[in-house]
Protein backbone atom coordinates (compact mmCIF):
# COMPACT_ATOMS: atom_id res chain seq x y z
CA UNK A 1 0.00 0.00 0.00
CA UNK A 2 2.94 2.01 0.81
CA UNK A 3 4.48 2.24 -3.05
CA UNK A 4 1.16 3.15 -4.07
CA UNK A 5 1.19 6.28 -1.83
CA UNK A 6 5.20 7.03 -3.07
CA UNK A 7 3.77 5.95 -6.84
CA UNK A 8 1.60 8.72 -6.85
CA UNK A 9 3.04 11.07 -4.97
CA UNK A 10 6.48 10.55 -7.54
CA UNK A 11 4.35 10.66 -10.65
CA UNK A 12 2.26 13.74 -9.33
CA UNK A 13 5.99 15.92 -8.38
CA UNK A 14 6.83 14.90 -11.86
CA UNK A 15 3.93 15.41 -13.73
CA UNK A 16 3.88 19.48 -11.94
CA UNK A 17 7.46 19.82 -12.67
CA UNK A 18 7.45 19.17 -16.63
CA UNK A 19 4.25 20.94 -16.70
CA UNK A 20 6.15 23.75 -14.76
CA UNK A 21 9.01 23.18 -17.54
CA UNK A 22 7.10 23.39 -20.30
CA UNK A 23 5.02 26.51 -19.73
CA UNK A 24 8.28 27.97 -18.20
CA UNK A 25 10.05 27.25 -21.72
CA UNK A 26 6.87 28.69 -23.69
CA UNK A 27 7.17 31.62 -21.69
CA UNK A 28 10.51 32.43 -22.04
CA UNK A 29 10.45 31.58 -26.08
CA UNK A 30 7.50 34.03 -26.87
CA UNK A 31 8.95 37.32 -28.12
CA UNK A 32 7.85 40.42 -26.33
CA UNK A 33 4.78 42.54 -27.21
CA UNK A 34 6.23 45.57 -28.34
CA UNK A 35 8.84 43.65 -30.17
CA UNK A 36 12.04 45.53 -28.57
CA UNK A 37 15.72 44.32 -28.86
CA UNK A 38 17.58 44.51 -25.16
CA UNK A 39 20.49 45.54 -26.74
CA UNK A 40 18.88 49.02 -28.40
CA UNK A 41 18.06 50.14 -24.45
CA UNK A 42 19.48 53.87 -23.41
CA UNK A 43 22.94 52.82 -21.81
CA UNK A 44 23.53 54.03 -18.24
CA UNK A 45 25.72 56.61 -17.20
CA UNK A 46 28.79 55.92 -15.53
CA UNK A 47 28.90 57.14 -11.76
CA UNK A 48 31.98 57.92 -12.43
CA UNK A 49 33.46 59.81 -16.06
CA UNK A 50 37.16 58.95 -16.47
CA UNK A 51 37.06 60.83 -19.86
CA UNK A 52 39.38 63.92 -19.02
CA UNK A 53 42.79 61.47 -18.05
CA UNK A 54 45.41 60.49 -20.73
Amino acid sequence: MAEKFSGFFTGMFFFCFFTFMAVHYAYMKTPPLDRSIASFKEQPKPVYDASWKL
